[in-house]
């Protein structure tokens, strides 16, 4: 009998916040782009750190401290490491084939993004996003999720092979939420570390109106939400960050999601995901007029956008009543359901693997 593909997901997104009894929790990028999709594939996988033997090339080094040397392709995401960097670039080209996922514009990165002041070749020598872009371009292909992440890669970094494949939600996860009459909760999910000035474009309009507010995804030591947005910390309730495969489950303990985003090149490349989510959780929304939350709008009637706090406004008022969220949130959960499921993007994802084995 013939030797199963095996698939090797190598990331540094790991989570530094949360941990669980079954070991390292993926980062919210690691899980959308690689983890969520492992059991949905028709071949074998392992995840963990890329490493590299000088006699036995690229491996990946599970949790168990087993390094596996037997992968047929390798699938790579945020590898910024000098080292690995060089070992890359001089690897022989009957090496076992090499995938770099890219998911952000890491250099658009705002200077509020915690990122960057962990990135930037000034700050860390050993990882950085100049290295990065070397393992990017000495890969065999690239995985974008966004046409902006798509077009950087073929004409800043001149990649041959670039796929694109959208993100995409475990719609099953996601329990509906019931809109009641009871005043609506205006919520957002997320870490304030990881933002671009985005939550503050939202100050004029929490000043206008008191409404009820809920940050999900607050971590001890990262700013508050409601430092970010002007208010006092007593008008923003909170609840912590979830793991990803509870993530679903508790984190849209609300009735209008927001999602703001800085007009930033960092943006620009920002994938529609949180817009997602809060359609499979029942949770209509409103977005910044920008990037893939305008194409969501456009393309296939997801979403509200804004452009302006009076926009913010108007929108987030019509949504106070209830049968307009019932109705809204019952076509976009079905819409998802439907089409941004990733049952039905597994398929893309094994199309782009077989190309290379």
């Amino acid at each position: 009998m013939p030797r199963r593909i095996k698939i090797g997901f190598a990331s540094t997104d790991w989570s530094r916040s949360i941990t669980n009894e079954y070991g390292p929790v993926p980062g919210g990028s690691n899980w959308i782009r690689m983890q969520q999709y492992r059991d949905l594939l028709k071949h074998d996988s392992v995840t963990g750190l890329l490493v590299h033997h000088p006699a036995r090339g690229f491996g990946v080094l599970d949790w168990f401290q087993k390094t596996h040397y037997d992968v047929d392709l390798i699938i790579c995401q945020r590898i910024m490491f000098g080292k690995l960097a060089e070992q890359m670039m001089s690897r022989p080209s009957s090496s076992v084939p090499i995938l770099n996922d890219v998911d952000d514009w890491y250099w658009g990165l705002h200077e509020d993004n915690h990122a960057y002041r962990l990135t930037h070749p000034d700050n860390n020598a050993e990882e950085n996003i100049d290295h990065y872009k070397n393992v990017i371009k000495s890969g065999d292909g690239v995985i974008v999720s966004t046409p902006f992440l798509e077009e950087r890669m073929r004409v800043d970094f001149s990649c041959q092979n670039v796929h694109l494949s959208h993100n995409c939600v475990r719609t099953a996860d996601f329990p509906a939420r019931h809109h009641g009459p009871k005043k609506p909760i205006v919520g957002w999910t997320g870490s304030t570390s990881h933002r671009s000035g985005d939550l503050e474009q939202l100050r004029d309009l929490f000043s206008r109106k008191r409404y009820r507010i809920h940050h999900s995804g607050h971590v001890d030591g990262a700013a508050y939400m409601a430092d970010k947005i002007g208010l006092d910390r007593g008008r923003v309730s909170k609840s912590p960050m979830h793991e990803p495969r509870r993530y679903a489950k508790y984190s849209f303990q609300f009735d209008i999601g927001i999602a703001p985003l800085n007009d930033v090149p960092f943006n620009y490349a920002k994938s529609w995901i949180k817009g997602l989510e809060y359609a499979a959780a029942g949770v209509p929304f409103v977005a910044s007029n920008i990037g893939e939350y305008s194409r969501l709008h456009q393309e296939y009637g997801l979403g509200r956008v804004a452009s302006t706090v009076d926009e913010w406004y108007e929108q987030i008022e019509e949504l106070y009543a209830t049968n307009v969220r019932r109705t809204e949130a019952k076509r976009q959960r079905d819409m998802v359901r439907e089409i941004f499921d990733v049952k039905a993007q597994a398929s893309r994802i094994e199309e782009i693997i077989d190309s290379y084995l």
